[in-house]
């Protein structure tokens, strides 16, 4: 038995980033995100639950070697075959690990989470509700860890999607500015500018 933070029920009021972090109040929250057994390690975001094989898998060196949290349930997640549930939780490992101020360990996890939504893929598996914000996703991690040329040919192969919508379309263009700029910072999603009411794409060659 051990005392683990309760996640408050709040929802975000302000506008998420571009990776699609949620805003304030409940990125705030994300401390709380996962619990950890002091005994043994292991972590989830509900301890009370653990599915089978995973108690062989904790007691591994190559779990126990993995800082304490999220790592470990992502970890755990790919061992198990859920990929794209893994490549979700290394990203939040990055979010968590730019809260501590660790950048390199946030760069670690985004290159953890794109490598892990990459296999899902190729396993058949999808990571979002369509492709076209799949890859809008794929954007905003590859520009992070500045994979430039990454970002910018999955910019070109994004905008060729039929009946792309309108946000994502947008969300993709002010990527490919900050792409151009090199940079690598965080952006939400209220930066993004609109477009006119009816207006006409332009198709990226």
């Amino acid at each position: 038995m051990s005392e683990q933070p309760a996640a408050p029920s709040v929802s975000p009021q302000f506008a998420p980033d571009l990776d699609t972090r949620p805003g304030e109040p409940l990125r705030s929250t994300l401390a709380t995100w996962m619990q950890s057994c002091p005994s043994c390690g292991y972590a989830a975001p509900d301890l009370s639950y653990a599915a089978e094989g995973v108690a062989d898998w904790v007691r591994t060196s190559d779990y126990q070697s993995l800082p304490i949290g999220f790592e470990r349930h992502a970890w755990l997640l790919e061992q198990l075959g859920h990929l794209a549930d893994a490549g979700w939780i290394a990203l939040q490992a990055a979010w968590n690990h730019e809260d501590g101020g660790h950048q390199e360990d946030a760069a670690r996890c985004r290159r953890k989470a794109i490598r892990l939504f990459q296999a899902s893929k190729a396993a058949g598996h999808d990571f979002l509700d369509t492709p076209s914000e799949e890859l809008a996703l794929a954007v905003d991690i590859l520009r992070r860890i500045g994979e430039f040329e990454a970002a910018s040919e999955t910019i070109r192969v994004a905008l060729q999607e039929e009946e792309l919508p309108e946000m994502i379309d947008a969300v993709l263009r002010f990527q490919a500015g900050l792409v151009q700029r090199r940079d690598t910072g965080r952006h939400t999603l209220d930066e993004v500018p609109r477009g006119p009411a009816g207006g006409t794409r332009v198709r990226l060659t």
